[in-house]
């Protein structure tokens, strides 16, 4: 897949204030310098792509206009409630041993809280996850784009590919594994935001009412459009917790007599494992 968007614009667009915009290393999604891997030299890719649509690579591209917020505000509270975004707050407690104190460990990467007369009166969790992209070092291509400044085929790196299913299993999972069920026994709404691909390389679960949703699902598909790339209406899916972590469980457990065959084949073979005496 090739580099789609390079601090926030497609790399099609060349105009002026683009690259001014790019030279002086500015995020355009929150309106501040891009720190992605580094605050003196930032990696400003946002997102890469077949040329349609676009595989988001940094979780601040899905802030585009603060329309996640608006989104889950509206399934999680209804049309025209008040919300607010309280970034990276942490939901669990570990007390501390004598003397110590006690701290706080499961970061949410936004809690929605419902305003009524300047108090929040109720909260709704928000995730967000870009995905990983596998191979050799993009910085080249990268560099060379912000070099010539101009229109090139050389920004492809083919061996480079979105890591979906690492992304999946070795971030997402163990995030929603640790806060999802405790969301579920509060009776609070809990939202994760994806981009189109992302949702379409995970395994299929079954889908639920809105009213019985534990997991609800915002898939943004991020689509070319003229020389840039927009964040477009989101397909939202309704899940129970259960049904999602038993898809995401990758493979199917075999029967315990194949476990038993399989250490038998072990135990018979020219290099045995040792053997224990209790």
């Amino acid at each position: 897949m090739r580099i789609a968007e390079v601090f926030g614009f497609g790399i099609d667009n060349h105009s002026k204030e683009v690259w001014e915009s790019r030279n002086a290393k500015t995020c355009p999604f929150r309106g501040t310098k891009c720190t992605k891997v580094s605050k003196t030299d930032p990696l400003g890719i946002c997102s890469f792509s077949d040329g349609r649509t676009a595989a988001v690579v940094c979780p601040v591209r899905f802030l585009a206009q603060d329309r996640i917020f608006r989104d889950a505000g509206r399934l999680a509270f209804g049309d025209g409630a008040k919300i607010a975004a309280f970034p990276e707050v942490r939901i669990l407690k570990i007390e501390g041993a004598d003397g110590e104190r006690d701290r706080k460990i499961g970061k949410v990467d936004f809690l929605l809280g419902h305003i009524i007369n300047s108090e929040v009166i109720d909260f709704a969790a928000l995730e967000v996850q870009a995905v990983y992209i596998s191979g050799t070092s993009v910085r080249p291509s990268f560099d060379e784009f912000l070099t010539t400044q101009g229109p090139s085929n050389s920004y492809t790196p083919v061996d480079r590919r979105p890591d979906f299913r690492s992304s999946a299993q070795k971030r997402l999972v163990p995030q929603l594994q640790l806060k999802v069920p405790v969301f579920r026994r509060w009776g609070k709404k809990f939202f994760v935001v994806v981009d189109s691909q992302f949702f379409a390389a995970l395994p299929n679960f079954p889908r639920t009412s809105r009213s019985n949703s534990e997991l609800t699902w915002l898939s943004y598909p991020v689509e070319k459009t003229g020389l840039d790339y927009t964040m477009n209406d989101p397909d939202v899916v309704f899940s129970h917790w259960d049904d999602v972590a038993n898809a995401l469980r990758e493979g199917d457990p075999p029967e315990p007599e194949e476990i038993l065959a399989e250490l038998q084949q072990k135990l018979s073979s020219n290099r045995p494992p040792t053997i224990f005496e209790t």
